[in-house]
This record gives C-alpha cells, structure tokens and sequence, in this order.
C-alpha cells in the first residue's frame, strides 16, 4: 500500500476500510476489548493423528507445530503469554509454518529474537524446523537460521526422531507470494520414506497428496480469527476452501493438520476461535479400505 512504512500498515487500502469498519461495529457493540483479551487467551491442544503409512518405530513421535506467532506491538504481553504456554514442552520435533511478524510492512529485524523468546522454554529432540510464510521477508529467515532454526525453502532434509529416518519438507509461501516448488523440496527423498511437509497455507495439498507427502502441517487461516456460531469463520483467505482451513484433514492416505494459530493479524481481536499451539501425536493406523 502506498506509503505504508510500519508493521500496523494494511496490505491495499479496502483492506484498511473493512478493518477500521469493522473495528467501529466491534467498538460500538461493546466487544473490541473482548476480542483482545480473547486474543491472549492461548491453548497448547494435545491430540492423537492415526496415519496410514507412520512406519512402527515412530509410533508416538510427539510434534509440536506453532504457526502464525505474527509478533508486534499489537498486542503486549503476547510473546511473554507464548513463552509460558510452550516452556517446558518436551517433543521430538518443533515445526513452524509461518507468518512471524504482524503486518506485511515494517522492520524485520526483531522477528527471530522474538520467535527464539516464545520457543526457549521448549525442548525439541530433533531441533526446530520451519518455513516462512506470506507476512515473512528473507531476512527473517536468515535470522531464524543464524539463531539455529533451519529454515526450509523449496528443500528438504533428513531427520532422525527416536534413531528412525523421515523426510521433512518444506515450501515457500503458496498462497500470497505463490512460490512453492514442492518438486524441489521432495529432491533426494529416498523411495517409501515416511514424508512431513511444512507449508504455510493449503494451496498445495492436492500436489502434496499425488507426491507422497504423508503428513501436511499448515497455518495461514487463523481458523478464520473471528468466527460466527453455525457459520464458522467470516474470512478463511485459502483458495482451497473451508473443508482444510482449520484442524485435522485427509486427502487420500495423507493427513493434514491446519493450525489457528497463536497470533492474529490485521486486527488483535479473536471470537469462537482461540490462540492454539498443537502437540500432534503420530499413530500408525490401518489404510482406510
């Protein structure tokens, strides 16, 4: 957006209009300040995922995905509220898809501290992997990975969890940027080997399913951020529909799990859809017949 200089900036001027008027109602009707304390009201949810192909030895490999932390100044206390939800988390492996800064504008250059802040307390086996997402520059990713995160872009690598091989894979941005190249992120995948892949939004999930790819985490949604009884969210902003835009999916025998995310964006508010880290706990299960 012309002149935008700072992280509060919306992306195009409409986008500023549905926002300030939809600031105004929520003022008006007397919720605004409800949906910001909702917006700190974090979850870290547990859950199961049977998955088809999860070769025995990693039967209960713990993940701990963490997308859309959209650090910044909109909300204070959020990073603090974060780093306690996650401290003391122990898991096999730490994934991220996406989105670490607030706004689409702005400087970059606190984004990594912060994100190392949220995740100090966690104690991930495997390390910590991660891909960027549409809010996210270069930059960020040059300072996840200095600080040790390594940061997938259109590539892959091996990981051992509990002494097992998978693959873990991960793209650029599919949805705003639409840079994935899932291609090269699955180069060098040996043959049958059980495959995670990191996206930061849904786009890719029927490329993904005919790949191979047997695990599809992802973020981008927020759920939808303000959700209305019986309708669900007002905005999902995915071109593949409500069906993966929020929780556990399956596309043949792969299985995806799209996250709410801990952040907010455009507007620090959140209704019916709150903050949440995800502990997924991978279990082999039959193929469905």
């Amino acid at each position: 957006m012309p002149g935008a200089d700072n992280e509060l900036s919306h992306s195009t001027w409409f986008r500023a209009l549905q926002m300030w008027g939809l600031e105004a109602a929520l003022r008006a009707a007397g919720l605004y300040h409800r949906g910001r304390r909702n917006a700190l009201d974090m979850r870290l949810a547990g859950m199961d995922l049977p998955l088809p192909r999860l070769p025995a030895a990693l039967d209960g490999l713990r993940v701990l995905h963490v997308s859309d932390l959209h650090l910044g100044r909109s909300l204070p206390g959020f990073a603090e509220n974060a780093r306690c939800l996650l401290d003391g988390v122990e898991t096999d492996l730490c994934l991220l898809t996406g989105d670490y800064r607030y706004g689409h504008f702005g400087p970059s250059d606190r984004a990594a501290d912060d994100v190392c802040r949220v995740l100090s307390g966690v104690r991930s086996a495997a390390g910590v992997h991660a891909v960027l997402g549409n809010h996210d520059t270069l930059i960020i990713g040059e300072m996840l990975e200095a600080r040790g995160i390594r940061v997938l872009m259109n590539e892959g690598t091996m990981a051992a969890p509990r002494g097992e091989p998978l693959w873990l894979a991960g793209v650029d941005d599919p949805h705003l940027h639409r840079a994935a190249d899932l291609a090269a992120a699955l180069e060098g995948r040996p043959p049958g080997l059980f495959t995670i892949l990191l996206a930061h939004s849904p786009e890719c999930v029927a490329e993904a399913a005919r790949a191979g790819v047997d695990l599809y985490l992802c973020g981008h949604t927020h759920g939808g951020q303000i959700r209305l009884p019986f309708l669900g969210g007002v905005h999902i902003n995915v071109r593949e529909g409500r069906r993966k835009a929020l929780g556990i999916w399956r596309e043949g025998d792969m299985r995806g799990h799209t996250s709410p995310g801990l952040g907010t964006t455009d507007m620090p508010v959140r209704f019916l859809c709150p903050p949440e880290a995800t502990l997924l706990t991978l279990r082999a299960a039959p193929a469905a017949g």
